[in-house]
């Protein structure tokens, strides 16, 4: 049977148009992938920031450490106890040997290096004696025992022995990226630092 040509067109055309189901199911693939597209993208964007928090607080830290472990090594003497930027009070001997703050003294002079943990701002300070401007070295620290005096089999000494080893812990969390969210079932990024320094020159 031959069909007209003016047929011939409308059968095409039929042939070419989409049904109603077939519609459907095309904007249903055409949600689902674009939905799935937009869930990476957001999933990638959370995971930026919780990396984000983590290398900037292991950095500070690292960096905190190593300045204050060169500092306590290249020591002739350290005292523990508890100070601000503008006072220290060390422990005396028969005391156990831990507090809030350290003094470093370089040499045999006066000149000293002092950490210490602000209490209002929860926060670990440095100053020295020619800078009375504090330094920021960690925020959000959440203990207030930081540094101690030890043997070497880590016991905390009573009195001030020039043979011992400071143990430093360091507890806090980062919250320097307000996108990082805190709470339940959120972000809440908390951290642990502890290590043992000898001075090289010992008494």
């Amino acid at each position: 049977m031959n069909l007209s040509a003016p047929n011939c067109q409308a059968t095409r055309r039929h042939l070419l148009a989409l049904t109603l189901i077939e519609l459907m199911i095309a904007m249903s693939l055409t949600i689902l992938v674009v939905g799935g597209v937009v869930y990476s993208h957001l999933m990638g964007g959370r995971l930026m920031q919780l990396t984000a928090a983590k290398l900037g607080a292991s950095d500070s830290s690292r960096k905190a450490f190593g300045r204050l472990q060169d500092e306590i090594r290249a020591a002739t003497t350290i005292q523990i106890g508890n100070g601000t930027v503008s006072s220290f009070t060390a422990i005396s001997n028969g005391t156990t040997m831990q507090g809030r703050a350290i003094q470093i003294y370089p040499t045999t002079n006066n000149w000293w290096i002092r950490y210490f943990y602000d209490t209002n701002s929860s926060e670990l300070r440095r100053v020295t004696s020619s800078n009375s401007t504090p330094q920021l070295i960690a925020s959000y620290v959440t203990n207030a025992v930081l540094f101690s005096k030890e043997d070497y089999l880590g016991n905390t000494l009573s009195s001030d022995t020039g043979n011992s080893t400071v143990n430093i812990r360091l507890q806090f969390y980062q919250l320097n990226y307000p996108m990082t969210l805190v709470g339940t079932n959120q972000y809440y990024e908390y951290f642990q630092l502890q290590t043992r320094i000898t001075r090289r020159i010992l008494q």
